[in-house]
């Protein structure tokens, strides 16, 4: 029997899972804490400069002309302000920002997204800090299962590929993406620097178009087989 030749291109969608996990990874870096200088010099790296302005990212005229030193610590300010308080503040955490939620950090849907992480195979460390459903907890565990889905596609393993885009369309669908443009839009109103409503914006679109494209990725494969799961345990957190 003659091979059949994939209907995809298995180099491609390899690159194109592991550039998702880094903007999963690098939106969560964006929004776990103030920005230290070396993090506001990594993103003035020509490669990501370059991909800024492909996506229309405008970080603000102050991040070409400012020292990186003033800019992390007016930055610091504003992501206090923003998200941690004292006073009136936007919590980056399901809990508190789900339209009819709870409203209360460790409210029941916290206990929701970690049962999510522990159905996928993915524990939060011992020593993990973080509250489960803050923002960069949720995408950590989205470029995680993106990092895997790239390994997947390389070993031409389409049953575990489809488990991993299943999980991730899950979660966005059921968790992130329910709450996560609210955010987005309370960021764009309350902040004073274009840096976090860049952002913002970057991950509301990138996790909208997400939706749709995991589907899509899944049909690809051409395969509806339900695979089992059985995917290795990992910190969630980065």
């Amino acid at each position: 029997m003659p091979n059949v030749k994939p209907l995809f291109d298995r180099d491609e969608l390899v690159r194109s899972a592991i550039e998702r996990s880094r903007l999963y990874g690098l939106l969560a870096a964006v929004f776990r804490h103030e920005p230290s200088v070396e993090f506001l010099c990594h993103l003035k790296t020509p490669e990501l400069m370059v991909a800024f302005s492909a996506a229309g990212v405008d970080l603000g005229d102050e991040f070409g002309t400012d020292p990186f030193v003033d800019i992390a610590e007016e930055l610091a300010i504003e992501y206090t302000r923003l998200f941690l308080g004292p006073g009136k503040h936007i919590s980056p955490h399901e809990s508190v920002q789900l339209k009819r939620g709870s409203g209360i950090l460790w409210g029941p849907e916290t206990s929701d997204v970690l049962q999510a992480y522990r159905d996928a195979g993915f524990d939060i460390g011992e020593n993990e800090t973080d509250i489960p459903d803050h923002l960069s907890v949720e995408l950590d565990f989205l470029a995680l299962l993106a990092k895997e889905e790239a390994q997947t596609w390389a070993d031409c393993d389409l049953d575990q590929t489809v488990h991993l885009l299943r999980l991730q369309h899950s979660f966005i669908s059921q968790h992130i993406g329910k709450w996560a443009a609210h955010f987005c839009t309370k960021v764009n109103e309350e902040a004073e620097f274009t840096f976090y409503p860049a952002f913002a914006n970057l991950m509301r679109g990138f996790l909208s178009g997400e939706k749709a494209d995991t589907s899509n990725r899944i049909d690809m494969t051409g395969t509806d087989q339900q695979p089992e799961n059985g995917a290795n345990h990992k910190s969630v957190s980065g």
